[in-house]
């Protein structure tokens, strides 16, 4: 099929549609704030505003990001658990905090890969309720006395746990879909 060189130059042409208003305003304050007049910036408020968190919380991830959080979640926690050297002492009972500690990050794992099976912004707040958990959970194992003292095991735990801060806040950050 023939076509001119008129006709190929408007198919080809790419340009912002007439539906991308919104859209383009957002990109343009995030772009270069410095230069935006005052009405794109209370646009930019506006649009920001208009979303309640709980709505925010509900809109759908990509399945990069579902995959990317269920994958570090199951590599990171293996990688914690590896390293833990056996406790000090298996025959005595746990103080109430740490089994409330493990409740608590049993509870917010099924309910970060709930969230993460579903592909919602919630399991990646989830997630990171979860891993603020298990940071905790880290922090106070040799306080309970459930390990002698501090160790290397504890060091790789820690950044085990932090890690899973930062992939949960960079999720919430970057994983809406566009």
């Amino acid at each position: 099929m023939a076509t001119t060189t008129e006709q190929l130059d408007r198919l080809t042409k790419s340009g912002p549609e007439r539906d991308d208003r919104a859209l383009l305003t957002l990109e343009a304050a995030w772009v270069a704030p410095q230069a935006q007049p005052a009405a794109a910036t209370d646009d930019l408020a506006a649009a920001a505003a208009h979303k309640p968190p709980a709505r925010l919380l509900l809109e759908p991830i990509t399945a990069r990001w579902a995959v990317i959080g269920a994958g570090t979640w199951v590599a990171l926690l293996a990688v914690g658990i590896a390293v833990e050297p056996p406790p000090t002492n298996p025959n005595a009972v746990d103080p109430w905090f740490v089994s409330a500690l493990g409740t608590l990050l049993l509870g917010g794992l099924l309910t970060t890969l709930a969230g993460f099976w579903l592909r919602r912004r919630w399991g990646l707040a989830a997630s990171l309720v979860a891993a603020g958990v298990l940071v905790l959970s880290t922090v106070m194992c040799p306080v309970s006395g459930h390990h002698a003292g501090i160790g290397a095991w504890w060091v790789v735990q820690l950044g085990c746990g932090l890690g899973l801060v930062a992939v949960s806040t960079l999720g919430l950050q970057r994983a809406t879909p566009r």
